[in-house]
């Protein structure tokens, strides 16, 4: 019944206070007739209560960590890359056998496996207040994602390297050519491809010059460089772009995390892009001119105001208090942007359209950037939802009416939803809702687990459900976003 029983008393021997979670999960495996793994142990346990015995540990939380590496972060790993949908699509294109499949992901979460070992254990070292969350399913859920995307950019490059030299059959269609087909499908953008060579050149002379440049800053102009391959320091090889982690290896980028490193690379990027962006619209309107794309200030992110319209921070905190406009001439009547600001704006390719928001599917940013909502309100407003009337929101008391005269000049619109049934919020509500939903009990179970999800994606590829649980989830529930 139990396997793995030389570990399991091992583990025992480390905390015997967990012989009681023990005896019930073997009570219930035996009424369902099944064998009782190390991992059901763990899971049972729950992130917490693990992270908490092996900080009390000292030296023997080692031990704890291999056998969590084996028997909790493999098992685990495996079957999210097992029902990963990238992987098995890329996988799938490519022909690859079934068994090949199964294997390769044993193999990357081998892999894996081992990092988490190593993150768990910097965590412990450092007394992390929140080092749990390394343990908890979504947590890995996003390092198995992040894995894939890794992967898939490798193999990807390797294909495209490879086939350079290829001894084709004349019967058979050139590979080369699907693989130039491919670019779009690439894992990351490419921002430097579909362009006119002429004025892709242009821009790669310009940065030279920017680089050689002694009064140039030149660090983000490198990080640049190295994020989307462009060749033009010895840090960076033509054609192969590099993920933010790997830059900030490559770049050795000071900071006392892997989060706060991979930050200041962000910075550095944004940095390196507003630099960029400068030179390119004073010295080649050309390039400028192709690569220009409006940006709506009423739906704009706080980003895109700043990055791509370059508007100040304090502009950009006008802009959206005031939100929406009719025309662009409205952000000197509100007081957004002084008069002789707007030409500016406008050739940098600021629109004002007015779009009606459907406050019943929005995002909660959303309801908070563009209709002007309170953060809190807001949460509580995408909790709850859908409402049959903005009165109806009145009455739960998630709106107040001076809110919603405000939201409704900005945009606000009331769709009501299809039937009378409310959606349950997936990352907030009972187990018991979800059981009357219809779903199976150890679904449910793996929800509480593994929950909050942040996006349908993210609950796809951990969960693997049939076509019926999944239809029951997409028609019945929400993901309420929580900060």
């Amino acid at each position: 019944m139990l396997s793995s029983c030389t570990e399991l008393q091992e583990i025992l021997s480390l905390a015997p206070d967990w012989q009681p979670v023990l005896d019930s999960v073997v009570s219930k495996a035996v009424g369902d007739g099944k064998d009782v793994s190390i991992f059901q142990l763990f899971e049972r346990l729950g992130a917490k209560a693990i992270y908490m015995k092996a900080a009390s540990l000292g030296g023997q939380r080692l031990i704890l960590n291999k056998l969590l590496r084996d028997h909790y972060y493999q098992p685990m790993i495996a079957k999210m890359f097992g029902n990963n949908q990238n992987l098995k699509r890329f996988w799938a294109q490519r022909k690859h056998p079934f068994d090949w499949q199964k294997g390769q992901a044993i193999s990357m979460a081998v892999e894996l496996s081992t990092k988490m070992e190593g993150v768990l254990e910097r965590h412990l070292t450092n007394k992390s207040a929140d080092g749990f969350k390394v343990l908890l399913p979504a947590y890995v859920q996003r390092s198995v994602q992040n894995a894939v995307v890794d992967y898939i950019k490798d193999e990807w490059q390797w294909e495209r390297e490879t086939l350079q030299d290829m001894n084709l059959d004349p019967e058979q269609e050139d590979p080369r050519s699907m693989a130039a087909d491919d670019v779009k499908y690439a894992p990351e953008s490419k921002a430097m491809s579909g362009e006119q060579v002429a004025q892709l050149n242009q821009l790669r002379v310009e940065l030279k010059e920017m680089l050689a440049d002694p009064k140039q800053v030149r660090e983000p102009l490198v990080v640049v460089d190295c994020m989307f391959g462009l060749g033009l320091t010895d840090k960076s090889k033509a054609g192969v772009e590099l993920t933010m982690r790997e830059v900030c290896d490559l770049l050795q980028i000071a900071g006392e995390t892997q989060a706060r490193k991979i930050a200041r690379c962000q910075v550095l990027l944004d940095k390196g892009l507003d630099m960029i962006r400068s030179q390119v619209r004073k010295k080649l309107p050309g390039v400028a001119d192709c690569w220009q794309a409006d940006i709506n200030v009423n739906t704009a992110s706080r980003r895109e105001l700043s990055h791509q319209l370059s508007l100040t921070e304090g502009e950009v905190e006008r802009l959206l208090a005031n939100r929406q406009y009719y025309a662009l001439s409205e952000l000197v009547d509100a007081g957004v942007v002084k008069a002789n600001r707007l030409e500016d704006i406008a050739k940098n390719g600021a629109v004002a359209a007015f779009v009606p928001l459907e406050v019943n599917s929005c995002t909660t940013r959303d309801l908070i950037d563009i209709l002007g909502l309170p953060k809190e309100m807001a949460q509580k407003f995408a909790a709850k939802r859908p409402f049959s009337s903005f009165d109806e929101a009145i009455r739960a008391q998630v709106l107040t009416q001076a809110v919603l005269t405000d939201a409704i000049r900005r945009g606000a619109a009331l769709k009501p939803p299809s039937t009378g049934e409310r959606r349950l919020d997936l990352n907030s509500t009972e187990s018991e809702n979800l059981t009357t939903l219809g779903l199976a009990k150890q679904m449910v179970e793996r929800i509480m687990r593994g929950r909050p999800f942040s996006t349908w994606a993210e609950l796809e590829d951990y969960l693997a459900p049939d076509n019926r649980e999944w239809l029951i989830l997409r028609q019945k529930t929400c993901l309420g976003i929580s900060d």
